[in-house]
């Protein structure tokens, strides 16, 4: 969505699949709409709120706080569209108990959950909120581009998450007992079942559900400029802090838990960029440098190789002091940028959701995480409806370095969930 794109524009020039979704959430009342991120499904739910919430019904819009505060605030709240009884809250204002306790006694007629992906787990808090919200509403409807993770097992969560269908009267513990795949694994505190994935003879009946209670809508080819993603190899030399951290992942073990083998692969990518976190003894953290970091001479080599304003994703503040030491003129302030005051935006990976940057078509992931969703989310800020130019995505990364796993099981789960995206359910 636009800047300049208002809620009459929409219904002046809306798409068929638009008002298909409008129709399917009406039908559904609790329903999910996949579109690929600028494909416009803020305005089919609104529409479609419209028609079921009047001025005295109670309202409640639940999205992360960035798209709470840079797209519902400024680009929706201004239209007067919204039932007068509508409340903006974010995933983390809403599970504080004071503002919990007073949601979990309101009875809401609608609720937009969007980034709905956020409700992809069964035990967090957050999940564990909108589920009891959800219980209660009459018109339910969950708003992604990016629904799935990892597995399956992700949407199972947000249909139960937003009691879809009869979804959210099947526990977890349910679904994964009587639907799934699962292995023996064994961790630290002794053997754990790891699900695999659906069983094969449940799977027919589970696309169907998916079919019947969500609309999946992509970029279809002709629609968009090019999109050019490019790894860029960075020589790498092991240092000795590298070592020894890559000797200690092995020396783990399998039987490691999930979180013990994420950290120590924090750790090791961390040393690859030249520096480690650490805690002194009264818990304060500190950063020691290991050493030269080479993607700052690449950077200095090739920034300007393309005309136009660049993006600049990174992951640590280590690296963004680093960024901010070589960059004579940067912002991380993406309104400034909007409007064409900086040349260069700085970007914390996190911050990868509901914003809209069409007039940048090159992005630079100095580095990145396993999240797959972080990395979609970012690179279609860019590469969008709105989006005229070729757009292109380089990721830095230390050749022969942990970095190139991380690389790899990012794009296999974007592989997937593209996949996933790609078939359209009558």
């Amino acid at each position: 969505m636009s800047e300049t794109f208002t809620y009459n524009d929409y219904l002046r020039n809306k798409f068929q699949y638009q008002e298909d979704g409008e129709n399917l959430l009406l039908e559904k009342k609790h329903a999910c709409l996949y579109y690929e991120p600028g494909k416009g499904k803020t305005y089919p739910a609104i529409a479609a709120l419209r028609q079921v919430a009047g001025d005295n019904d109670e309202v409640l819009i639940l999205s992360t706080a960035d798209s709470i505060r840079n797209m519902w605030r400024v680009d929706i709240v201004p239209q007067n569209i919204l039932p007068k009884k509508t409340r903006l809250l974010s995933f983390t204002q809403a599970i504080q108990d004071s503002v919990k306790n007073n949601l979990v006694k309101t009875k809401f007629k609608a609720i937009i959950v969007d980034e709905c992906h956020k409700v992809k787990a069964h035990n967090t808090q957050t999940s564990k909120l909108v589920y009891q919200l959800t219980k209660k509403a009459e018109y339910v409807f969950g708003l992604t581009g990016t629904p799935r993770g990892n597995v399956d097992l992700d949407i199972f969560c947000q249909f139960h998450n937003l009691n879809i269908g009869e979804w959210g009267s099947v526990t977890y513990s349910n679904f994964v007992n009587l639907c799934c795949d699962t292995t023996e694994k064994y961790g630290p505190y002794g053997a754990f079942r790891q699900v695999i994935g659906i069983n094969s003879k449940y799977i027919p009946g589970w696309e169907r559900n998916i079919a019947m209670y969500t609309q999946r809508v992509t970029y279809e080819d002709g629609d968009m400029p090019p999109l050019n993603i490019e790894k860029v190899h960075i020589p790498f030399e092991e240092s000795e802090q590298y070592k020894n951290l890559k000797k200690g992942i092995f020396e783990i073990g399998d039987n490691a838990s999930t979180l013990t083998k994420l950290a120590a692969i924090a750790k090791l990518h961390q040393a690859a960029n030249g520096f480690l976190y650490y805690k002194d003894a009264d818990g304060m953290i500190h950063t020691e440098k290991i050493c030269y970091n080479k993607k700052l001479s690449w950077l200095g080599n090739h920034l300007f190789d393309y005309d136009g304003q660049v993006t600049i994703v990174y992951r640590h503040k280590a690296e963004l002091d680093l960024l901010c030491g070589i960059l004579d003129s940067w912002t991380e302030d993406i309104n400034e940028f909007k409007l064409g005051k900086k040349m260069v935006l700085l970007l914390q990976c996190s911050r990868c959701e509901s914003f809209n940057l069409q007039m940048c078509r090159r992005v630079i992931f100095f580095t990145m995480d396993y999240s797959f969703i972080k990395f979609k989310q970012m690179l279609h800020r860019v590469w969008r409806t709105g989006q005229e130019k070729d757009t292109l995505i380089q990721v830095l990364i230390f050749k022969g370095s942990v970095e190139e796993q991380i690389y790899n099981a990012v794009i296999k789960k974007k592989n997937m969930h593209d996949l996933f995206m790609s078939v359209k359910g009558a």
